[in-house]
């Protein structure tokens, strides 16, 4: 049997695949190694997927493969090992990030620009074998151009800058409740900022066809994914662009009007890559 999954820092989704090809799904909360100890992980596991997973032999799972954001160094990688290795004994784990599982499930084996459009952003250069370049990713702080958490950075400094339309701010004020010390304790505080701040997100995509400043919003910040990440590949004209993430999949008209403005291609834009990446490690 063989564990695949693709974790955010919002969810991880999960697929079971085995031998006869028969597959099953579960969704856990994100296992991001940035926010979480190998503990958060064991816990996750116990409470929220092994029950998914029914009366299932641990011990018959032979490979797991687990494509996850902050899995991006040595040290990161083993806080998930640790927790895999507790529960699963005899799989053979491998760690990788989740920019190579954006990859292998947007472009195959065919060369192209993966993006991913989610909580975070990040994209890369994929030959058709493995990634050849990164345009150097910042994370939430100092990045994240085009992405749930950069969109909702945004939203919530103009709204505490007093430089929302008014209506709008009233709007905002009616739908989240939140003071302005809340913000900022969830903000530099908070367990989870970053998930915290591409929570608002969905409430910006969902008015931005009614109002123009969530819709200039929304441009503005996948203008600047596109101008600091995407165009920095010599190849952006010369191969697709291919998106996964629901800032890119809520976004596509937008996305593609942009890219057009610009002569990249768009390509396949995908909500999450599980699917995809089940077929590639089913072959």
């Amino acid at each position: 049997m063989i564990l695949i999954a693709d974790s955010g820092s919002t969810k991880t989704d999960w697929r079971l695949i085995d031998h006869s090809g028969t597959i099953q799904q579960a969704k856990t909360q994100g296992l991001n190694p940035f926010f979480k100890t190998s503990q958060d992980c064991l816990t996750t596991f116990e409470n929220e997927l092994i029950p998914q997973l029914g009366q299932l032999d641990l011990d018959l799972v032979e490979e797991i493969w687990f494509y996850g954001s902050g899995c991006s160094s040595e040290k990161n990688c083993s806080v998930l090992e640790v927790a895999f290795d507790a529960v699963f004994s005899n799989a053979v784990i491998h760690i990788e990030h989740d920019l190579l599982g954006a990859a292998r499930a947007l472009c195959g084996d065919k060369p192209g620009i993966a993006a991913i459009l989610g909580t975070g952003s990040n994209s890369c250069y994929f030959d058709g074998c493995g990634i050849v370049r990164n345009v150097t990713a910042l994370g939430y702080i100092l990045g994240d151009e085009g992405s749930g958490s950069n969109i909702g950075k945004k939203l919530i400094k103009d709204f505490l800058d007093q430089e929302l339309p008014i209506a709008l701010r009233d709007q905002f004020v009616e739908h989240f409740g939140y003071t302005k010390e809340q913000l900022l304790d969830e903000v530099y505080t908070g367990d989870l900022p970053n998930r915290f701040l591409a929570s608002f997100a969905k409430w910006v995509i969902e008015i931005k066809n009614q109002d123009k400043y969530a819709f200039d919003l929304v441009k503005s910040c996948l203008e600047s994914f596109l101008n600091k990440h995407i165009m920095k590949y010599s190849q952006h004209k010369e191969v697709p662009l291919h998106v996964v993430g629901s800032i890119g999949y809520f976004n596509k008209p937008l996305l593609e009007k942009l890219c057009k403005e610009k002569s990249i291609v768009l390509g396949t834009v995908i909500k999450t890559p599980i699917s995809g990446l089940a077929l590639f490690h089913a072959k």
